[in-house]
């Protein structure tokens, strides 16, 4: 099933059976592909369950930390260094943005060394323990039958998207005050809540929720390019390329820059768009959406 309340259900019935789903599907992963994949498939399912959780965090009362955490300590368990995994297609992407008529010898030195890391660290990854991380999944869908909501209807909810919501917001002015990478990253955190969120309320006006999911995605994918290049400008600096030519690595940085503030010129802006109200009222606004998809 489509990761999405139904709007003819229970929303506790609702909850609990989109969190079963995401759990076999990361079992499936587990069963049935390839290790790498399968981490990745079941790193994804969990970051989609605690979006989930978040949004009837105060429906769901103190069970919610201890779900919040189970979710969270399996997908950090199996965790790799994404920033040497990433920074070589990082890398070779600014440069075909930069100019394709650039001649890419002159930079082959600093892209053997981010490949040599690359490399590094992939072979020092530990192998995960698949049948322990089976077990575990295991255990997970054996305590979902065992949530329980404490309100019905969009009640359920409402408390989780708005404080989500709102969160969003905070984080938007935050960076629009001082957009460091610290900064920018933690609120992609709370863009992708919102557009889980969005997706899972979908049903109650599809097209415009659809909609919102998708730039929500968009924007996320900003700030997650805008982080990738500020790990690149972090290696470029670091000891292990001084032997690189300063010249070579200084036009790299440039480039970084450049290509940063061009993204940060179109993420705030859809980031206003996307958290242009207060709270409140888009909190209401959703419940109206909700009982009119409802009404039988």
């Amino acid at each position: 099933m489509p990761y999405r309340l139904k709007a003819r259900e229970e929303i506790e019935s609702g909850v609990r059976r989109i969190a079963t789903e995401q759990v076999d599907r990361a079992k499936r992963a587990l069963a049935d592909e390839h290790p790498a994949s399968a981490i990745h498939e079941l790193r994804q399912r969990c970051k989609k369950v605690r979006a989930l959780l978040r949004m009837v965090r105060p429906a769901l009362g103190k069970r919610y930390a201890r779900e919040n955490r189970r979710f969270r300590d399996l997908a950090r368990e199996v965790a790799a260094d994404r920033d040497d995994q990433v920074l070589v297609k990082t890398f070779d992407a600014l440069l075909a943005q930069v100019d394709e008529r650039i001649d890419r010898r002159h930079y082959a030195a600093i892209r053997r060394k981010l490949d040599l890391r690359r490399q590094h660290s992939f072979e020092q990854e530990r192998s995960p323990d698949l049948g322990a991380l089976d077990a575990r999944l295991l255990e997970a869908r054996e305590a979902i039958a065992l949530w329980r909501l404490d309100r019905s209807g969009f009640a359920a909810i409402a408390g989780g998207w708005r404080q989500s919501y709102e969160q969003g917001r905070e984080a938007l002015t935050r960076a629009r005050e001082e957009p460091t990478t610290a900064v920018l990253h933690e609120w992609r955190k709370h863009v992708k809540y919102h557009r889980h969120h969005c997706s899972l309320l979908r049903e109650s006006w599809p097209r415009a929720l659809e909609t919102r999911a998708e730039e929500g995605h968009r924007l996320s994918d900003m700030l997650g390019d805008d982080h990738d290049l500020a790990m690149l400008a972090e290696r470029l600096n670091g000891e292990e390329m001084f032997s690189v030519d300063a010249t070579r690595r200084a036009q790299l940085v440039g480039w970084i820059e450049h290509r940063r503030s061009n993204l940060r010129s179109q993420a705030l802006p859809l980031g206003r768009r996307l958290f242009a109200e207060p709270g409140k009222p888009v909190r209401k606004r959703m419940a109206r959406y909700w009982d009119i998809a409802t009404d039988r």
